[in-house]
């Protein structure tokens, strides 16, 4: 008697079944979407991460400007600028205003002005020498500094231990569809060496 064998080919087959490719194709399917839609949350979040650490590190580098003056400076007195010109508050009125006069020296024509500018509400520091800088946009308060007693106190005059309390509030406007922030500092400051 003789066998004939007969070899089974159905594991050398070279297609899919049509089930099989479409469920290939809905779990690939699946997955792309899911990587994109990953990758997309995450740049959101990068851009909402990226407004609010820009304005912190930018609110950072202002105080320490700022710190840094007030606490290294001879004399200083808050007013207003109008028209390019710096006004102090007279003895007797509140110490409010828009503006710091600074005289880091006993020179008196050596200074440093911070001022807002009303006009397009920016921040600026400007000095002796003509430099003037933009330090912070959208600017929303108007009374940016105060002359304070340690208790808190608004001053009306020009005594030599006030405190410089310092008060921005401004906004991050809409920008590549992050929405607008509000953000807020504010420090107390005195100079280091009284006279």
């Amino acid at each position: 008697m003789k066998l004939q064998l007969h070899h089974c080919r159905s594991a050398d087959r070279g297609a899919f079944t049509l089930p099989e490719l479409m469920i290939a194709l809905a779990v690939f399917s699946f997955v792309v979407i899911g990587v994109t839609s990953a990758n997309l949350f995450g740049l959101r979040m990068f851009q909402i991460t990226e407004n609010k650490l820009s304005a912190s590190d930018a609110a950072r580098k202002i105080i320490g400007k700022v710190t840094d003056d007030i606490r290294t400076c001879k004399s200083s007195c808050v007013g207003d600028v109008t028209n390019g010109v710096f006004v102090s508050v007279a003895d007797g009125q509140r110490q409010a205003g828009t503006a710091l006069f600074i005289n880091p020296t006993t020179n008196s024509a050596n200074y440093i002005i911070y001022f807002l500018n009303p006009p397009d509400n920016t921040f600026r520091r400007t000095t002796s020498a003509g430099a003037i800088t933009i330090l912070a946009r959208s600017i929303t308060n108007q009374t940016v500094f105060r002359a304070q007693d340690y208790l808190g106190n608004v001053l009306t005059n020009n005594q030599n231990n006030r405190v410089i309390y310092f008060d921005l509030e401004f906004f991050q406007p809409n920008r590549q569809g992050v929405v607008s922030d509000y953000y807020k500092m504010e420090t107390a400051i005195t100079r280091r060496a009284l006279q």
